[in-house]
């Protein structure tokens, strides 16, 4: 039996629910409202102490960190595989998953706290939030959710995630070169971390990033186009406000 806490918009639960989709894997869903602080909940935090999102719960047996969780699916139900066969590509794999989770995702994360999170706490008093984030075990991240609600919007901290997925798009599209996914010819790991961070730039409305990048553009038709992608997507109803909210 498969369990998977998660938040709908979270970028790290797409990247998990991509994997369960594309190995047809079904899965009790445990949803856990990022915004309402569910995942501070001593029961949760029992299962992940990291007070994040997703959880995989496999017979019973919490998994963490979405790209081992991934890696955790693809060994335990290999069919179809997500990894490549070729030692070299799936070393190349690797590094797109570690380049995702260090750099990709943090240069991210700005925009989201900024554009997305602030005004679904802007409601809260500071010493609510205050209350709520302190049983954070990641004093890093509660300082992000307190700074989204007491502060301006940070154009500075902004411009400079721009500047790093500029560059991390630009090493997309020469990796692309090489092939049609980012490890060479095979779909893997790697294309499924990817992914849920160009959704999030859409929504960000940081699109215009990819203009002059014929291949990335072409590797973001063919990701969109798989039945997973559709399935695993935080659909309109789910998402968090933002620059190209419409719901």
């Amino acid at each position: 039996m498969l369990e998977l806490y998660h938040y709908w918009d979270s970028v790290c639960s797409f990247k998990v629910r991509l994997a369960l989709a594309e190995k047809g894997l079904e899965w009790i869903d445990r949803p856990v409202n990022l915004l309402a602080f569910e995942q501070l909940r001593p029961d949760y935090l029992k299962l992940n102490p990291n007070g994040v999102v997703p959880t995989l719960v496999h017979d019973g047996v919490p998994v963490i960190e979405s790209s081992v969780i991934n890696e955790y699916l693809d060994e335990a139900f290999p069919r179809p595989p997500l990894r490549p066969p070729e030692p070299l590509a799936r070393a190349r794999m690797r590094v797109w998953v570690k380049y995702e989770d260090e750099v990709v995702h943090p240069a991210v994360r700005p925009g989201t706290f900024n554009l997305m999170i602030k005004s679904a706490v802007a409601g809260l008093r500071a010493d609510e939030l205050e209350t709520l984030v302190a049983k954070h075990p990641k004093p890093d991240v509660a300082k992000d959710w307190i700074k989204a609600a007491r502060n301006p919007v940070d154009a500075s901290a902004l411009e400079a995630a721009r500047m790093k997925l500029a560059g991390a798009l630009l090493r997309m599209e020469r990796a692309l070169e090489n092939g049609p996914w980012l490890a060479g010819d095979t779909f893997s790991l790697a294309d499924i971390a990817i992914a849920p961070m160009i959704d999030r730039m859409e929504y960000l409305a940081l699109a215009g990033l990819w203009d002059g990048h014929p291949n990335l553009r072409r590797w973001i038709v063919q990701i969109k186009a798989r039945p997973s992608f559709a399935r695993a997507a935080p659909f309109e109803g789910r998402r968090m406000r933002g620059p190209l909210y419409t719901a």
